[in-house]
């Protein structure tokens, strides 16, 4: 844990089971309502939230419906010629499998009759080849292939050879039948100031690893969980949504799926660029004294919690110097 509790309240763990959600928009989008709210215990005192525990199994597939199901070419001359707009069925497939798949059944169903796709397993790469085109252009996934990813096509535009017949176009990439490499726990009820590569606030509160072929499972790594500060003075409601780097919700085809929330305390801290320009907490009675705002409440509240440790510390030292006397006076007699 990377960030410092210091405070002497205790931690609350909430255990969320995705069967047991209050409102279910999907398998993978939930929302709970606590029966007793999470708030912190002072108007000094800020929550820090982490995700401490997640379980989920690889239950989507490789090619999802209207996420990377698409495949768009255009053919030039021959008996092939046109413009075609393949959807794959849903499922999880390997470079074989697919090929196998796009030669025997979509290609023929969609009437081609000229075209077909190899998977050269040298290059890790696929092939079209059209017997008696002249040009034939893969589309990019602007232009509407969606399974770029899979196929090689990922972040190139659109690929055309000419010069034919025949045509033998390699794409351009490697084909990639991984999978998703990460499932993003996104926390919509709670405010997060996180930021995205393009450095726009982004509501990810965990980023979940898939290290597993679908079918088995898959946990949170034992690792340093990093803590995010919340502006929320009340937790009462909690909308989580499991997505894919793309923001894409996921089909977990009904499995459940169940995380663990530690919320933790900590003093509220504000800027004081010392001598080493590190931040410090700052007591309410001091920022007053450097016009910063400060609520009268709060004030009290953090001047009795100093009086009350002065008191402490005060009546200790007192005990201390009573027993030093009484041990003189033996020592004397």
């Amino acid at each position: 844990m990377a960030q410092e509790i210091d405070t002497p309240y205790g931690s609350i763990n909430v255990y969320l089971q995705s069967t047991d959600a209050q409102q279910s928009f999907s398998d993978a989008h939930k929302v709970w309502y606590l029966n007793t709210p999470i708030v912190p215990p002072r108007n000094n005192v800020r929550m820090l939230c982490a995700v401490t525990d997640m379980q989920m199994a690889y239950s989507w597939y490789i090619i999802r419906t209207d996420v990377n199901d698409r495949l768009l070419f255009t053919i030039v001359g021959g008996l092939d010629a046109g413009s075609y707009n393949i959807q794959v069925p849903e499922g999880n497939y390997d470079a074989i499998s697919f090929e196998t798949l796009c030669n025997t059944d979509l290609f023929p169903t969609a009437g081609l009759v000229n075209t077909t796709i190899i998977y050269d397993i040298r290059l890790n790469k696929f092939e079209f080849k059209v017997t008696d085109a002249t040009s034939m252009t893969i589309r990019s996934k602007e232009n509407g292939t969606t399974i770029d990813t899979e196929i090689g096509m990922g972040l190139v535009n659109d690929v055309t050879q000419t010069g034919g017949p025949p045509i033998g176009l390699y794409l351009p990439n490697m084909v990639d039948w991984g999978g998703i490499p990460n499932v993003y726990l996104m926390a919509r009820s709670l405010s997060l100031q996180n930021r995205d590569g393009r450095g726009e606030t982004n509501l990810t509160l965990c980023k979940l690893p898939v290290t597993t072929r679908p079918g088995g499972f898959l946990y949170l790594p034992k690792s340093q969980f990093v803590f995010v500060l919340l502006d929320d003075r009340e937790i009462k409601r909690i909308e989580l949504v499991l997505q894919d780097d793309e923001q894409n919700t996921l089909d977990l085809h009904g499995i459940s799926w169940s995380i663990t929330l530690s919320i933790h305390f900590q003093y509220q801290r504000y800027p004081d660029e010392g001598a080493e320009g590190t931040p410090s907490l700052i007591l309410p009675e001091n920022k007053q004294a450097r016009g910063i705002a400060v609520s009268k409440s709060s004030n009290a509240d953090k001047k009795k919690e100093i009086d009350n440790i002065n008191g402490k510390r005060i009546l200790e030292k007192s005990k201390k110097n009573g027993e030093q006397v009484s041990q003189d006076d033996r020592q004397s007699g």
